[in-house]
């Protein structure tokens, strides 16, 4: 039992040594490089060429010679066994997770870690700054429909620099659109002068509505010059 112990040990101990796991390093021959480079680029540059170059000549229509057609044919044929082994060494990646192509498999070359220790230094700035951005704009694109901007501007207005210019500013132009009232209507009890339309639809949108030129609860709206007409009554 101690024989086959140790021959099954040996033959573990074999297969591990012939095996790589990725934690060896870097172990390429000059050989390995050399041919590396002259397959990955000369080989790719020179068929490039070659098809390129049988297709400008037409070698494979059936007008040219028979030896030019018989070269097509057989560039077709390596070009089909290509991708197919190149697929099938695809399949065996994927369950293997060795030797990424064809290239790789035949100079039994692999990608391995530089160091046996390294430690991957991955950041999350980016990750978390992008998660950040996107609650944070979710949660403006949900409190927005629910803000109402006459709201957010009579509440503002008391705060704003303009406060003692907007106090004195000529009563002849509506606070809203900014323009000379075509049927003026006057904000109660304060007495600024608005458009109609202007002051009904903040009134309508907005019970708690101020003016804008002071502030003041909006009760009421007269018609410049006739009766009190009450919010309450336009709604």
């Amino acid at each position: 039992s101690r024989v086959a112990l140790s021959r099954t040990l040996h033959c573990a101990t074999l297969y591990l040594s012939a095996v790589r796991t990725g934690l060896e390093g870097p172990g390429l021959t000059v050989a390995q490089k050399m041919w590396y480079c002259i397959a990955a680029v000369g080989g790719q540059y020179i068929w490039a060429r070659l098809q390129s170059f049988s297709a400008f000549r037409r070698w494979g229509d059936s007008e040219q010679r028979p030896l030019a057609r018989r070269v097509w044919g057989l560039m077709q044929r390596i070009e089909g066994l290509y991708k197919a082994a190149s697929f099938g060494n695809l399949l065996l990646f994927l369950y293997t997770g060795r030797y990424r192509n064809l290239i790789e498999r035949a100079l039994r070359a692999r990608l391995v870690y530089e160091s046996p220790n390294m430690n991957r230094a991955v950041s999350f700035e980016y990750l978390n700054r992008q998660l950040v951005w996107n609650e944070f704009s979710e949660m403006l694109l949900l409190l927005l429909p629910l803000l109402n901007s006459s709201t957010v501007k009579s509440v503002l207005h008391p705060f704003s620099k303009n406060k003692s210019s907007s106090s004195t500013e000529d009563d002849s132009t509506c606070p809203i659109c900014r323009a000379s009232p075509t049927t003026p209507y006057l904000a109660l009890p304060c007495q600024h002068r608005y458009c109609y339309y202007c002051l009904r639809t903040r009134c309508a949108a907005a019970p708690s509505f101020r003016c804008f030129r002071c502030s003041e609860p909006v009760v009421a709206m007269q018609r410049h010059g006739s009766i009190v007409e009450h919010k309450t009554h336009n709604q």
